[in-house]
């Protein structure tokens, strides 16, 4: 055959190892079954059925004359409804735990065949360069045969097509890594959040099984004791401090943030209420290694680590240049030292950055300080000022639908305000904004 044929079959065999690159899969095999996810969805969906109904039930219940025996039947549905929701947020955070081990399977998966990838565009590379420079008459004289010589050239071509082709896959894969990553940070947070909630539901349940055995012992089952107790029982700080138990974490007392929600609330024409409890569960949602505690991220971080650091570690340069930019802004305006401000800490997943007691990262921020030092005089006015933090949280509900006062809207402001969704349907979107709307119900009967 000669030296000719040899160099030909090595071409040849150039192409194979880019065809193999192409015919091997992508992906291991899901971690939850199709059938498995089925049944979890259908689960989530019962669940989400049943939690309708007691919220209908509460709302009846809610709604009559307050009474001994119709204030603990309201706590008992509560109780209740809580707990079906504790049980929807496991389903969803197993869930959640499968689509992490999915997509940490896909993404090594990736890696894996990118690097394949870079081990064929080498071998044909290294190929191509023996006969780099050479034009085809250069080629055809060394070959003793015009078939010899088509045969080679042919070779040639074929590797060159497969490295092409190789190469546009190459970038597919590495985009697709990108993606899944992305998607893979979209799982963590929706766990870290799921789990934060389910923690705030069971002391919500712990709450309410302690106040109907206090107000059966205050009242010893009489209705007169009782509606002489709904009398003193308005504006009660001790009340107050626990519905707004992370809130006071971060500084404000029960009493100075029902004063400064107030004022908020009607200068953007939203419920005090409402406001009262976006603001807790923001500043509680909070959740780390298994606690959940406001001072585990919530003003612990600093700025060039938790929020521009890490948003280039992630490889999204334009949102680490556009927050960076916009937080120097915020802090000289200020005058204030940039690297002296507390932002909240980078959690296990994601970046941190957020700022103050409505959590607004710094562009979110920009959006609304305009309009903040229009109704609150202070210009410029500061996300770390709890009067200012609260009217840019009420501003942001306002434009999200909470104006309309009503629980469809308040229920669209709470989904935007996580998601930047109004519509979101995941879990964590409709946990978190049951969980504001039903704390909202409950500061109500205090306020």
């Amino acid at each position: 055959m000669g030296v000719k044929m040899i160099a030909f079959a090595i071409l040849c065999s150039g192409f194979f190892i880019l065809s193999a690159f192409f015919s091997a899969p992508a992906y291991a095999a899901p971690v939850l079954d199709a059938g498995r996810r089925s049944d979890i969805e259908s689960q989530i969906a019962q669940l989400e059925s049943q939690a309708n109904a007691l919220d209908t039930s509460l709302q009846q219940a809610r709604g009559q004359t307050r009474s001994l025996n119709n204030d603990v039947k309201a706590l008992d549905i509560e109780v209740r409804r809580r707990e079906v929701e504790i049980r929807r947020l496991n389903l969803a955070i197993q869930k959640a735990a499968a689509d992490i081990k999915q997509k940490i399977q896909d993404i090594a998966a990736l890696s894996q065949k990118i690097s394949r990838g870079r081990s064929a565009l080498a071998s044909g590379l290294l190929l191509l360069s023996t006969y780099d420079g050479e034009n085809a008459l250069a080629i055809l004289l060394k070959h003793r045969s015009l078939s010899d010589f088509f045969n080679a050239l042919y070779g040639l071509q074929r590797v060159e097509a497969g490295l092409q082709e190789t190469l546009g896959v190459f970038r597919e894969d590495r985009s697709a890594v990108e993606r899944e990553k992305n998607n893979l940070e979209g799982f963590q947070e929706d766990q870290r959040d799921l789990k934060g909630l389910q923690e705030m539901e069971r002391r919500f349940i712990a709450q309410k099984k302690q106040e109907k055995d206090e107000l059966l012992r205050l009242t010893r089952g009489k209705e007169a004791v009782f509606q002489q107790l709904l009398k003193s029982k308005k504006q009660d700080i001790a009340t107050l401090k626990t519905q707004l138990f992370y809130l006071e974490k971060t500084g404000i007392s029960a009493q100075d943030a029902v004063t400064l929600a107030d004022v908020a609330a009607k200068r953007a024409g939203i419920r005090t209420s409402f406001l009262l409890a976006l603001l807790e569960v923001e500043t509680g949602k909070q959740f780390e290694d298994g606690v959940i505690s406001v001072g585990t991220n919530l003003g612990t971080g600093n700025w060039r680590r938790d929020l521009y650091q890490c948003y280039l570690n992630l490889g999204k340069r334009s949102s680490a240049e556009s927050e960076k930019a916009a937080f120097l802004l915020i802090t000289a305006d200020l005058g204030l030292n940039a690297d002296a401000m507390p932002v909240s800490r980078k959690p296990s997943y994601g970046c941190g950055g957020a700022m103050g007691p409505a959590q607004f990262l710094p562009t979110t921020w920009l959006r609304f300080d305009d309009r903040v030092a229009q109704l609150t005089g202070h210009t410029p006015p500061s996300p770390w000022d709890a009067g200012d933090a609260f009217t840019a949280a009420a501003l942001f509900l306002a434009d999200a639908g909470a104006d309309s006062q009503t629980v469809a809207g308040e229920t669209m402001a709470a989904k935007t305000y996580i998601s930047g969704n109004p519509r979101c349907t995941k879990v964590v979107c409709r946990s978190y904004a049951n969980r504001i709307v039903a704390l909202a119900r409950d500061i109500d009967r205090t306020l």
